[in-house]
């Protein structure tokens, strides 16, 4: 192949490219411009590293990050301040966000893979573009060969996804649609004659997720599948009957009343926040009222002298509540807030609960093993 080869895809298609690379073994990146942008794919004698989008600005978000952001494995400001202590060095998110400890570096490579599998598939889908392989002698990575995929087993199994994808495509519609469930998961697997065991389990995963506020796209995302074995499972579960599209209007009402500003449901989640650590308050205020026949004079005596603990009780409520939110927040969520605000943008609390008594504003940490809030500095 020499020092390169550059073409158009109309002449020379990306099968017949990546069937080249594969078979001469080369070593080098493969540029592509197509419908949708520009993509590169990374070769390590004929074997497939990596492949992902390529930013049309140095301040672009990196294309893996906002893969593990989509995936729910990483924050948006996570995700954010990986990104900008990477533009001022040569380290890559990956490295950075596994060793922050934000995610493992097993699910980095694992995210890797699913990235590199949807553009492949997506360049595989395209009709007309360009492409542009420089081959080098080397390129630097620290995937272990025996990790890395063959080119043309890629091509292979990229080819019969295209082949299936309009089949299964037509059942989703839009990546906007959202689905509601309209029966049991048994009832798919009843039905599901000669599906392997990995295609009910990726099944099954879409199904746990569908709960009539998702949309298709975020499902797929969440389910951690990719675009086509995401999109395929959701067109089992319609095939068979266990899940239906919501109309845009039904959609509309269910989150209204899911997640209305200042509603009822909003009243029910800051009561539940709330409730426990009020209790605790009566109690202890029960506990500090003079008993038997203390006089007046004894019963505000005593009170001044409880006024300072009274003052603590009245903090640990507050500290408690907020605790009891993010509670709430982890199970509305499926995650710990990344920070105290959020409980306000979820409306479990209202926004001065999100300060001491005395004004001081509470603070926190997003540890691995869950949230942490920090008292107010006195």
């Amino acid at each position: 192949m020499g020092v390169g080869l550059s073409g158009s895809l109309e002449d020379f298609g990306i099968a017949d490219v990546f069937q080249l690379i594969g078979q001469q073994r080369k070593t080098g990146v493969l540029e592509l411009k197509g419908e949708t942008g520009r993509v590169q794919l990374v070769f390590d004698q004929g074997l497939v590293v990596c492949a992902a989008p390529v930013n049309a600005r140095a301040t672009d978000p990196d294309p893996l990050g906002e893969m593990l952001v989509r995936c729910g494995l990483l924050t948006r400001e996570r995700a954010d301040e990986a990104n900008a202590a990477c533009r001022s060095s040569a380290q890559t998110v990956a490295r950075r966000v596994a060793e922050c400890g934000w995610v493992s570096a097993t699910d980095v490579q694992r995210i890797q893979l699913l990235l590199t599998r949807d553009t492949i598939f997506e360049v595989l889908r395209w009709k007309r573009g360009s492409f542009d392989f420089r081959a080098q002698q080397e390129v630097v990575h620290d995937r272990d060969p025996s990790e890395l995929l063959g080119a043309e087993q890629i091509l292979m199994d990229g080819l019969r996804m295209v082949d299936e994808w309009q089949s299964i495509r037509e059942f989703t519609a839009s990546e906007d649609t959202v689905f509601q469930r309209a029966g049991r998961f048994e009832t798919y697997r009843s039905k599901a004659q000669g599906a392997s065991p990995t295609q009910i389990q990726n099944v099954e995963t879409v199904f746990s997720l569908i709960d009539s506020r998702l949309s298709a796209r975020r499902v797929i995302d969440l389910s951690q599948l990719g675009n086509f074995e995401g999109t395929r499972a959701l067109a089992e579960l319609i095939r068979h009957g266990v899940i239906q599209r919501l109309d845009p209007e039904g959609v509309r009402q269910l989150r209204r009343h899911l997640r209305p500003a200042g509603s009822a449901a909003a009243a029910v989640r800051r009561w539940v926040a709330s409730v426990v650590p009020l209790a605790l308050l009566l109690a202890t205020a029960l506990a500090t009222q003079p008993r038997g026949a203390a006089t007046r004079e004894t019963a505000a005596k005593e009170f001044a002298v409880e006024q300072p603990r009274l003052e603590s009780v009245r903090e640990a409520y507050a500290t408690r509540r907020l605790l009891n939110a993010t509670q709430v927040y982890l199970l509305a969520e499926g995650r710990w807030p990344s920070r105290v605000s959020e409980l306000e943008d979820l409306d479990l609390v209202e926004p001065e609960a999100l300060a001491a008594p005395a004004g001081r504003p509470y603070y926190s940490l997003n540890r691995p093993d869950g949230f942490v809030l920090l008292a107010p500095e006195r």
